[in-house]
């Protein structure tokens, strides 16, 4: 059976995802406000059924995908602090964890950079103006990802007991 564990790569796991969601959920956005577009702009938008597809874009884009994207990635931060509770780690690998940390928030400014000059293209700026739940999580990244890896750290190596010596470990 595999037991679940905390691990060092953790972190630069949740910044890869983070950042090819949000890319992902602004294209989807993009894609969506287009199409809303193009059933407003043509003989589309006089069917019965116009108001409640136009409504129901709004709901999706507005709510759906910024509340979804905002929801995930609340689960990969609570997936990180659950499983830094359930690993033992001898505090002697504590500087792995501070250079893995340091190497994701190295990795982070680019990405953030990366999802900026994304964003400021002129068809996605508005996208990025209007739906600012994505927005502000890359534009906070570094220090969603300091905060994250810090307390994840006290939480492996500010248990009771620390690590164990290998062949005792239950874990």
């Amino acid at each position: 059976m595999r037991r679940i564990k905390g691990d060092p790569t953790d972190i630069i796991l949740l910044l890869v995802i983070v950042f090819f969601l949000a890319i992902s959920m602004v294209v989807a956005l993009f894609a969506n406000t287009l199409i809303q577009n193009i059933i407003s702009t043509t003989v589309l938008n006089e069917s019965a059924a116009y108001g409640s597809i136009n409504e129901s874009f709004d709901r999706v884009n507005l709510f759906g995908v910024q509340r979804g994207f905002t929801l995930f990635f609340g689960i990969l931060i609570i997936g990180i602090l659950v499983s830094s509770f359930l690993v033992r780690v001898h505090p002697v690998f504590i500087f792995i964890y501070i250079i893995t940390l340091g190497v994701a928030i190295f990795v982070g400014i680019f990405l953030a950079n990366s999802y900026a000059l994304v964003v400021e293209n002129p068809q996605l700026l508005e996208i990025a103006e209007n739906y600012g739940m994505v927005t502000f999580v890359m534009q906070n990244i570094v220090k969603i990802l300091l905060g994250v890896g810090a307390l994840s750290m006290i939480i492996i190596f500010g248990k009771i007991g620390g690590g164990t010596s290998g062949a005792d470990s239950d874990i």
